[in-house]
């Protein structure tokens, strides 16, 4: 290996002279003499207090995004591909364009050399059965999973002032709209400036609502007509039902006479089952429950005041919710009530409408009321002798030949607002908290805990409708809020042969809330039996002096002084 250098060289004159260091005397070069005047000049630093802390800060700021306006836009597709020459719209111009395009020998090549592609993938879907269903036809045993509620969307009461969601409605052909109802049921807190209007939503556009219902008085209660969609009912808070057809615009085109019409707030409205489709019902917290005919309503057709049944002095009950339901009888009404009791009421034709039960009611032999006002009143949609109702801290199962409830779940810390049954499973039922939880029962599966529980909103529930179909769920709340809730497969889909094994649960409930009544009413029998007896107890007073003195006669003492003296018996002394 090479080895490279390099000399650098310097002449000596190039680094200057010597440093040559000597020893002398110290002398004095400058001198600054003293001035007092300069001590003038002189200035103290200023104390300054300085606070230091090693505390994060932090800033809170506030987005709100614009709404996106969504719009439904229609687009047409019309067939293409032809020649200019021919008319796609006449059938005879396009097949004698295909005759002489098959006589071509260039399609007949072009066809078999796409075929060669076809035929491998023809092979292998013969090989594999893409689209075969395993498992089709078995019914799988009731098997515990996670239940789930998903928030689909939220639609919210364009109005500022908040207004509760007193009550929903689902459109009878599908999950596709819901109306609201929307008012301020808290005493004297109801401004002038409140907007008075409610809305129907269509699921799919949730940024505004599909259409107003206007009216004078906020809407309590609102619900679609089953025969004919166009048309709603709506119970207002002045006492009035108004008749909306949105053919005809979003005002109401007929209302209920004021004389006629209900003195308190409408809290429930129900359309019944006739030929015409024109029959509905309504109840008040003013004690009465009314029926109408909406092409006539400026009278009612039949009457029925809720009272307690006294005969002396009955008090009126004022009514909260309504139920009626065609499966369990045409006549038959169940209204929930003020007090926490439920009334049966008939209506026969040609009769007066009569109130036939009360249950809850310790005054007419019940027992197990309710400790505040029934806001739901619910029968079940498969076996309708049974209802549930909400109407304080808890939620009760009753049946129609108990006076009392059968079934009762353990004690909530807040309170109940709202409850409904699933539509299509028979063992479960829903029930909205004023904490902003919702609690889903399933019987079938337990009986003993809620098999979910989710918060949907910060604030108090106050309403709660499910679709017919059992796939959604819409909540209302205390700010207005609708809370569109899609259910899992769990809650919707039935169990294997669920229907008959909650009706074989009821039966034996009932039955032993039978027996347990009969042995109450035998105790009370025996118990009243040996009163009376002890009762009809007389005594002769002669022949009973008669016997005290042949008593005394016989131990040898006088009865006259009661044996004090003591006959044949010398005293000492």
């Amino acid at each position: 290996m090479n080895e490279y250098e390099y000399i650098y060289m310097k002449k000596r004159k190039d680094f200057g002279r010597y440093c040559n260091f000597d020893d002398v005397e110290a002398k004095i070069t400058g001198q600054v003499d003293q001035d007092p005047t300069r001590g003038d000049m002189y200035i103290e630093q200023t104390v300054l207090s300085v606070t230091l802390d090693n505390i994060p800060q932090f800033s809170e700021h506030a987005v709100n995004t614009a709404r996106v306006q969504t719009r439904s836009r229609a687009m047409l597709h019309v067939e293409g591909g032809w020649p200019k020459e021919v008319d796609y719209s006449e059938a005879q111009d396009t097949l004698k364009w295909r005759k002489r395009l098959e006589k071509d020998p260039g399609f007949v090549s072009a066809v078999k050399q796409l075929t060669k592609n076809t035929i491998t993938c023809l092979e292998q879907n013969n090989t594999i059965d893409l689209f075969e269903h395993y498992f089709f036809g078995e019914e799988p045993e009731h098997l515990p999973e996670n239940l789930t509620l998903r928030t689909v969307a939220l639609f919210k009461d364009p109005a500022d002032e908040k207004r509760s969601v007193t009550k929903i409605g689902w459109h009878p052909e599908g999950p596709t709209k819901i109306v609201g109802s929307y008012s301020n049921l808290r005493f004297q807190r109801m401004t002038d400036e409140m907007p008075m209007a409610s809305f129907i939503w269509d699921i799919n556009e949730r940024n505004a609502p599909l259409t107003e219902l206007r009216t004078t008085s906020p809407l309590v209660a609102c619900q679609y007509n089953h025969k004919n969609v166009d048309c709603l009912l709506g119970g207002c808070y002045n006492g009035i039902l108004n008749y909306y057809d949105l053919r005809k615009g979003p005002a109401p085109v007929g209302k209920s006479a004021v004389e006629v019409s209900h003195y308190d707030p409408v809290y429930d409205v129900v359309w019944l089952q006739s030929k015409t489709g024109t029959e509905c019902a309504s109840v008040s917290s003013d004690g009465r429950l009314l029926f109408w005919d909406v092409r006539k309503m400026s009278e009612v057709v039949d009457e029925c005041v809720l009272t307690d049944g006294s005969k002396e002095e009955p008090k009126t009950l004022g009514g909260v919710s309504l139920e009626w339901m065609q499966e369990a009888g045409p006549t038959k009404y169940l209204v929930g009530t003020e007090h926490g009791i439920v009334i049966s009421c008939n209506k026969r034709p040609k009769k007066a409408v009569e109130v036939g039960a009360w249950f809850g009611s310790e005054e007419r032999g019940g027992y197990g009321r309710h400790f505040g006002p029934v806001y739901a009143c619910k029968r079940n949609p498969f076996h309708q002798k049974f209802f549930l109702t909400v109407g304080d801290w808890c939620a009760k199962i009753w049946m129609e030949e108990l006076k009392g409830p059968m079934l009762q779940t353990p004690y909530y810390p807040s309170f109940l607002s709202a409850a409904s049954w699933s539509p299509t499973r028979a063992g479960v039922f829903f029930l909205c908290r004023q904490d902003g939880r919702m609690e889903v029962w399933d019987y079938f599966y337990r009986m003993n805990e809620v098999s979910l529980s989710q918060k949907v909103s910060d604030c108090a529930l106050t309403s709660l409708s499910v679709q017919s179909m059992g796939g959604f769920a819409a909540v209302g709340d205390t700010e207005g809020v609708i809370t569109l809730m899609q259910l899992c497969d769990g809650l919707v889909q039935p169990g294997s042969n669920e229907k008959n094994v909650i009706l074989q649960m009821f039966e034996r409930e009932t039955k032993r809330e039978k027996n347990l009544e009969a042995i109450k009413r035998q105790a009370g029998q025996n118990k009243d039996k040996v009163e009376k007896e002890r009762r009809a107890v007389s005594i002769d007073q002669a022949e009973y002096q008669a016997r005290e003195k042949a008593f005394f006669a016989d131990v040898g003492m006088s009865g006259d002084d009661l044996g004090t003296t003591l006959g044949g018996v010398k005293t000492s002394g």
